[in-house]
């Protein structure tokens, strides 16, 4: 991993006051992209794509995305493409009388529970829910920006009523309502695990049902309800986010990179990049190269 920086709150937030912060920022360039933060983050994207590292996991990020993170996690952007986004930045401080009970939410404990591991989690949400949360952001935002009478608590309430859409979402994807209970998010963690081990040849995706233990039928339909995708397209989105880093690299050929991320096929890898990422293999090596310096280490700003 390249340099990480570090951002502090006392940068984003207003001295003095409740610290809650809604930005947004529009993405078009990559830079040196790891980065931590001292406050909790949550981000949408409301636009365009962008591949996201945390950790060992990598995703191809778009519109409807949601996720969250804990003071201290680190991650990235690589190559986000006219990609708008929205960053609510807020310290423990601002929900201190409240956070027990967020941690009890569904989806919270692995945000918020310092006892839980940390786990990145990407919520896609459905039409309805994605208006409701850019009208929750982009109210917390003016009220950020115009501090009017009583902006502290609007605040406040706003950024709550925003934890409990991405419970409440959190809950709708990962599990079903007549069961009562969570679906097996243990099995697809196995499989995004097996399939970040393995995605480099040709794994099947009876061979992943095999390896966690369920049928390939009930694994599939668990898989997309969990992820938003079948097995198949995130095996292929793992694999070309993969080779939007690798591409970095000016020691790397299109074919070489192919190869290394799991196409056999040179021709077909530069048809699916194109289509996914809106231009061919070789145009983004070009485009990105002088992002890397003579070390081998990325270098241009950093976004949050």
């Amino acid at each position: 991993m390249s340099y990480v920086s570090h951002l502090d709150g006392k940068d984003y937030f207003h001295q003095g006051h409740i610290p809650i912060r809604v930005l947004t920022a529009e993405h078009n360039t990559s830079g040196d992209i790891y980065h931590s933060h001292s406050f909790y983050e949550f981000v949408y994207i409301d636009r365009g794509f962008s591949t996201h590292f945390y950790n060992n996991t990598t995703a191809l990020l778009t519109p409807g995305d949601i996720f969250g993170m804990r003071p201290g996690d680190v991650h990235g952007y690589v190559y986000p493409k006219n990609t708008i986004l929205y960053n609510c930045l807020f310290n423990p401080e601002a929900l201190e009388n409240e956070l027990d009970e967020i941690r009890k939410l569904p989806g919270m404990a692995h945000i918020f529970d310092p006892d839980h591991p940390s786990v990145w989690q990407r919520i896609r949400l459905g039409p309805a829910h994605r208006k409701y949360a850019v009208s929750c952001l982009e109210q917390m935002r003016l009220e950020c920006e115009y501090r009017s009478t009583g902006w502290e608590l609007k605040l406040k309430g706003l950024l709550l009523e925003f934890l409990v859409l991405f419970s409440r979402s959190y809950l709708e994807q990962f599990t079903r309502e007549e069961e009562g209970g969570y679906k097996y998010t243990q099995y697809v963690y196995e499989a995004l695990e097996y399939i970040e081990q393995n995605y480099t040849r040709g794994i099947l995706v009876e061979e992943i049902a095999n390896h966690v233990g369920l049928s390939t039928d009930y694994f599939s339909r668990m898989f997309k309800q969990f992820t938003g995708l079948t097995p198949v397209e995130y095996i292929k989105n793992v694999r070309l986010a993969k080779a939007a880093e690798l591409l970095r690299s000016p020691e790397l050929s299109v074919a070489q990179v192919a190869m290394e991320v799991g196409f056999e096929d040179p021709n077909y890898f530069s048809r699916q990049f194109k289509q996914v990422l809106g231009m061919s293999p070789s145009s983004f090596q070009k485009e990105n190269r002088h992002y890397y310096n003579q070390d081998g280490i990325y270098s241009a700003d950093l976004n949050v």
